[in-house]
């Protein structure tokens, strides 16, 4: 009994021991912690300087958009007159080249014969009779005039009127020297002194003789002479005649050499000159006017008419270029300065995911225009790439802008910049016994990351790109 009595009290001793030595450890921790504490504020609160070697590498500025692929160039064609559709060359993606048919009107056959006809040996047999004819009424109406003014005198005003041209074209040629011009002058005076001694003889002979007439008077039966030289009405309606006919040889002759180089030189309107030139234009139309000829090589991309069809002046098929084709995108109005004709663009395309081709702003519109709710920049570019790629028009296409880029530049954090004034930087560069010494420097290109330094630094420069608390 006495045994089992004190077991309990050496536990309870037991106890009491365990319990004291744990508040003795207890008490030395706080008396650690509460004496460390201060040191492990005071390292807590140094800052570490946070830092960046000043390095080479590339910068590129750049600006993306997305849009549209366009052709160069896209008309709609339609007739110039009404009729009825009686041949139809082309298909819906069919291409074709310049100057191809696409579509006849009823009635075609017969202008185009017509119209071949001028060009056959019976066309340039009967042109060289229109400028034969032509020239007889030239010699006639000359015939006609010199009896009005003189031989001699219309002589010396065609002598005039070429010595004056002679003398004009000198003065208008920048190399001519002064003596040839000088010879043309007195060549010009002498063919004038020639005229007016031609218009004296001309009144003091030449009337007297051509110009009197004599008849028996019907009362007096006596002989009557009197001389009635020329009105100035009868010398002015001669001179017009003349010029009439010299226009209308001039024409005929024009109409010959068109005739003789063949329809492929028909590439202007002739509704200027004269009336063999106008029937060869008005032939010309009537064929025109009923065929459908491709202005330039493309693609057919609509087609709104069949044959049999009545058609009217409207269009009735589209045409657009598969060369040279453009690229119109938006960019947001906040990358208007990035935009400008010239610079360079890389093109991705969402139907050929893994190519990329370059390609260069053509233009920028003036205005903002609004695309989704948002303003935007409305740019055109071109392809500059040769490619085998089938790039369609209407395809859509990713577009990187390269505004502005620097090769081989000194990089540093845009963090490292120290803005001293508006447009005026420095940095701190880390010294050998790791003071900083501040360094103003000149700043290039710059985006969201690095800056590119002109002046200032170097190589392997470290810089304090800020400095951030321990914790």
């Amino acid at each position: 009994m006495e045994k089992n009595n004190q077991s309990p009290n050496r536990k309870s001793r037991s106890s009491r021991k365990s319990t004291i030595l744990i508040l003795i450890a207890l008490a030395v921790v706080a008396a650690v912690v509460y004496f460390a504490w201060p040191s492990a504020q005071t390292e807590a609160a140094e800052p570490a300087l946070q830092t960046a070697k000043v390095r080479t590498g590339d910068l590129v500025i750049t600006a993306s958009g997305a849009g549209t692929v366009l052709p160069a160039a896209q008309v709609d064609l339609g007739f110039r007159s009404s009729g009825i559709v009686s041949k139809l060359n082309v298909s819906v993606g069919d291409a074709v080249t310049a100057g191809q048919v696409l579509a006849l009107l009823d009635g075609n056959v017969q202008a185009q014969a017509d119209f071949d006809a001028l060009f056959t040996p019976n066309g340039v047999l009967q042109a060289e009779g229109d400028v034969a004819q032509a020239q007889i009424a030239v010699d006639d109406a000359e015939t006609a005039l010199e009896y009005l003014i003189s031989p001699l005198v219309y002589y010396y005003e065609v002598k005039v009127a070429e010595a004056q041209s002679a003398l004009d074209a000198l003065k208008a040629d920048a190399t001519s020297t002064k003596e040839a011009i000088t010879d043309a002058e007195n060549n010009l005076q002498r063919m004038e002194n020639n005229l007016k001694n031609a218009q004296t003889v001309y009144i003091e002979e030449y009337v007297p003789v051509t110009f009197t007439y004599s008849w028996v008077d019907a009362v007096t039966r006596e002989t009557v002479t009197s001389t009635v030289p020329p009105s100035d009405a009868d010398v002015i309606l001669a001179r017009a005649n003349l010029e009439s006919a010299r226009v209308l040889l001039q024409d005929a002759q024009t109409a010959l050499d068109i005739i003789k180089a063949g329809r492929e030189r028909l590439t202007d309107s002739l509704a200027s000159f004269g009336p063999q030139v106008a029937r060869i234009e008005q032939l010309r139309l009537e064929v025109e006017s009923a065929r459908l000829v491709a202005p330039f090589d493309g693609v057919i991309t609509s087609l709104n008419v069949i044959v049999g069809q009545t058609v009217g002046a409207s269009p009735v098929l589209s045409l657009a270029t598969t060369q040279n084709l453009l690229v119109r995108f938006y960019l947001d109005e906040t990358d208007v300065d990035k935009a400008a004709a010239g610079r360079r663009v890389t093109l991705t395309f969402d139907a050929y995911p893994e190519l990329s081709l370059a390609g260069e702003i053509l233009s920028v519109e003036p205005a903002l225009q609004t695309v989704d709710g948002a303003p935007v920049v409305v740019v055109w570019a071109k392809l500059t790439d040769d490619n085998d790629a089938n790039i369609l028009s209407g395809m859509t296409v990713e577009v990187e802008v390269i505004a502005a880029e620097a090769r081989d530049a000194l990089l540093v954090p845009v963090q490292a910049l120290r803005e001293l004034a508006p447009g005026s930087y420095a940095v701190f560069v880390v010294q050998a016994d790791g003071s900083l010494k501040m360094t103003p420097v000149t700043v290039g290109l710059r985006d969201y990351a690095n800056a590119e330094i002109l002046s200032g630094l170097k190589v392997g420069d470290v810089v304090s790109t800020g400095t951030v608390e321990t914790k």
